[in-house]
């Protein structure tokens, strides 16, 4: 594109009402952003980031575009005390970085984009992560906070001598010694944050969340992650930047998370990794129930080389981390759902 092109529509696109970047996690920020008439079209928030309120509407015949980056399932008070009723109308658009069962009460037309996978493509995209053929360590098992899930799968490695062999951290419990070793900025970060402090993952490194950022030291010394996903509630489906790291650093995982989680991952273009992970964990109601039969596959994992099972899972890897590092390709549902609305300039 020459100079004077580029220019020119980098022009329109600084006119785009866009006060909160809803843009800059669809669109890549190399590239000048599609021009959306400000007189017809504008863009917002749907929540503030303190998840309390919703962001009113402003009192125009304009389409607002909303964007929702964190979890609630429509027409009830689910975790965040938003109260009232969402301020998108039938005209406007509504991007969420979940699926629920209720997703047929919005009132507009809506469409799922992965925020979180899209943040950690954007904060990782120079970080390539090595694949040593011999690692000190069987899983990175990274529990944060012990919500139940987690705790479930915490307790099953304590009474059966799994924490020498996994990297482990689970907040105010335990913590793997060597996690501490990493040299890397994001690494040194950590180590210098006293617990009590990151416990809350919206803490932040060079402004965007800690959380979202791959620590190569964890990665290239464990063959396996374990991915202690947010939720457990099988009536959302909310990939955070847990999985999102696994599947950048080209590793095999196995999901906490809640049922059809992987169903609705492959769902949306990626593969996971049955038969050779016993994945059955994943059709299972019961959250105790499924976190021991994730647990099961876990240990039934180590009986294998994996070695070997990298060369059989190999090309999902290859799969999994090329969609990674495809904003395109994570951010699709959201670009066909604002196409009708571009001008053309």
């Amino acid at each position: 594109m020459k100079n004077s092109e580029f220019n020119r529509l980098m022009k329109y696109a600084h006119m785009n009402d866009d006060p909160y970047g809803v843009l800059s996690a669809i669109y890549d920020n190399e590239l000048p952003h599609p021009y959306f008439d400000p007189k017809h079209i504008g863009f917002s928030k749907l929540r503030e980031y303190d998840h309390n309120t919703y962001l009113p509407r402003e009192q125009s015949n304009r389409t607002i575009v909303f964007e929702d980056l964190e979890f609630m399932l429509p027409g009830e008070k689910f975790i965040w005390n938003a109260t009232g009723n969402p301020p998108c109308i039938e005209q406007d658009k509504l991007i969420t970085g979940y699926k629920t069962v209720n997703d047929h009460l919005w009132p507009c037309e809506y469409t799922f984009s992965p925020w979180h996978l899209v943040q950690t493509h954007m904060q990782n995209k120079e970080t390539y992560v090595e694949q040593p053929t011999n690692r000190p360590y069987f899983a990175d098992i990274l529990l944060g906070n012990l919500k139940p899930h987690r705790k479930i799968f915490f307790e099953l490695l304590q009474i059966t001598d799994q924490l020498d062999k996994n990297l482990i951290n689970a907040f105010g419990e335990y913590k793997t010694p060597y996690i501490d070793a990493g040299t890397d900025e994001i690494d040194l970060f950590f180590k210098n944050i006293e617990l009590k402090e990151y416990t809350n993952t919206t803490l932040l490194f060079k402004g965007n969340f800690a959380s979202q950022y791959i620590s190569k030291h964890i990665q290239e010394s464990s063959w396996y992650s374990v991915v202690a996903e947010t939720l457990d509630d099988n009536r959302i489906f909310f990939p955070t930047e847990k999985t999102g790291k696994a599947m950048m650093s080209s590793k095999p995982f196995i999901v906490l998370g809640s049922k059809h989680f992987l169903k609705n991952l492959r769902s949306i273009g990626f593969k996971t990794f049955h038969p050779v992970i016993d994945e059955s964990y994943d059709l299972l109601d019961s959250v105790e129930l499924r976190t021991r039969a994730a647990y099961c596959s876990f240990i039934e994992l180590q009986k294998q080389d994996p070695i070997e099972v990298r060369k059989k899972l190999q090309d999902i890897l290859d799969h999994n981390e090329k969609c990674m590092r495809d904003k395109a390709f994570l951010t699709q549902r959201a670009r066909n759902l604002l196409q009708n609305l571009q001008t053309p300039v």
